[in-house]
């Protein structure tokens, strides 16, 4: 299957802009088709299509908590099978950060979530029988000259594995995504050209990329997102139906950040390298990406991170905003921290375990991945959850650890899934 995927892959090509988005230009050969690196938009930047500005800084990173905890307590009903029983607030369209990229030919701009804990691609399509409301127009198949329904048994009904079925009626692939709230996506399986805007400049143009066209998308708390682009383990993700083995990002902390654009990086673009990188190995188990965390060091007390399964133990996940680890682990944590800060803590501000409103200095803390020490700054520890706190970014919970995205700000965060390993470098993230 893999294969056959790859042949279906052809060389991107540059295109040009017209007068509009939505004018296709003839394609010019891409001088340099190794690799390229575009822009991630967090949720609650003014760019993106889900931003509330009615929200205050409070509200925002408190929705951020409670997304990353029933985010969390999903990943563990994937992994277990079994739904679980911790109840928390159902927030929609889980996820931190966006791609934007532009469908079909002519070409339709959208901007979706994109999830390194999803194997699938998916965006609302027209007609629809039910969508929540979107900023973008609604993708029309029938106005697209690359569109193609993907037919039962063919490479792409097999890319999106159970989430596919066949309409033997129509010879016509189908799909259906449902998620822990209730919420869900199905429409048909298609292929279709997908173009990505380059920092460097212009569109690259990928043909034949296999997504799902859903046309009964149902969320309880309709929002503005257009779907899902999915960049976890499996053919049906966004990786190898671009031709790549690797991929990295650079992320920012919207929440007082100076920029308001993270980066994603593609092939060439996407390596790693020089002073400071550190390596991992990289496990992939289901659709997601897991580490192997040995321990974490405040100063020089050193916390072993006992954990029930061998090897690799923590997903690490750009889409979950906190770090989320087994509660007594995080208890001695947490005291860990606060005894080594010498400010009075406040606990238990709203949600949050361990709170400070006085300026404080960090101390020294390291986590130890297998064969790899990432040292946490201030940005990667503590949030600033409103205009007088600043809170610890990390949770206790009963359900499988994450690695959240606030743990990786300014790193550059790389994957190889040839060579399985996921590399960090400090960096200066933002553009």
């Amino acid at each position: 299957m893999a294969k056959t995927l790859k042949s279906m892959l052809l060389i991107p090509y540059i295109i040009t802009l017209c007068s509009t988005i939505f004018c296709y230009c003839k394609s010019e050969p891409l001088a340099n088709a190794s690799g390229f690196t575009t822009d991630l938009i967090h949720r609650d930047s003014p760019r993106s299509p889900l931003y509330d500005p009615s929200l205050t800084l409070e509200q925002q990173v408190d929705n951020a908590r409670n997304r990353s905890i029933t985010r969390s307590i999903q990943f563990a009903e994937i992994i277990s099978g079994v739904k679980a029983t911790a109840v928390s607030p159902v927030v929609p369209n889980s996820g931190a950060y966006l791609i934007e990229f532009f469908m079909g030919t002519p070409l339709k701009q959208t901007m979706a979530i994109i999830d390194t804990g999803s194997s699938v691609i998916w965006t609302q399509c027209a007609p629809c029988v039910r969508c929540r409301p979107q900023k973008f127009r609604l993708f029309d198949p029938k106005s697209s000259s690359t569109y193609k329904d993907a037919l039962c048994g063919s490479p792409g009904c097999s890319a999106v594995g159970n989430k596919g079925f066949c309409d033997e009626r129509r010879e016509k692939c189908l799909y259906l995504i449902s998620y822990g709230d209730g919420a869900h996506s199905s429409g048909s399986v298609a292929t279709e050209t997908f173009s990505f805007r380059s920092t460097a400049g212009g569109l690259l143009r990928f043909p034949n990329v296999v997504f799902g066209c859903g046309h009964d998308n149902y969320d309880k708390f309709p929002s503005e997102g257009s779907g899902i682009v999915g960049i976890g383990v499996g053919q049906g993700t966004l990786l190898p139906q671009l031709g790549y083995d690797k991929f990295s990002y650079c992320l920012i902390s919207i929440w007082g950040s100076k920029y308001d654009a993270s980066t994603m990086h593609f092939g060439g673009d996407a390596v790693v390298s020089g002073w400071g990188v550190v390596s991992t190995p990289l496990t992939k188990r289901g659709s997601f990406y897991y580490l192997t965390l040995e321990a974490i060091s405040v100063g020089n007390k050193r916390m072993q991170f006992i954990y029930p399964v061998e090897g690799a133990n923590a997903i690490i996940d750009s889409g979950t905003t906190l770090t989320l680890l087994p509660e007594n682990f995080y208890h001695d944590l947490e005291t860990a921290i606060a005894n080594s800060i010498d400010q009075f803590p406040v606990r238990d501000h709203g949600a949050w375990r361990l709170c400070y409103t006085e300026a404080f200095v960090m101390p020294k803390i390291t986590v130890h991945f297998k064969g790899a020490d990432v040292e946490w700054k201030q940005n990667n520890v503590f949030i600033r959850v409103d205009r007088d706190y600043e809170c610890l970014a990390l949770q206790p919970g009963q359900t499988v650890p994450v690695y959240g995205s606030v743990a990786q700000v300014n790193y550059l965060v790389g994957y190889d899934v040839t060579r399985n390993t996921v590399s960090f470098k400090p960096t200066e993230c933002g553009r």
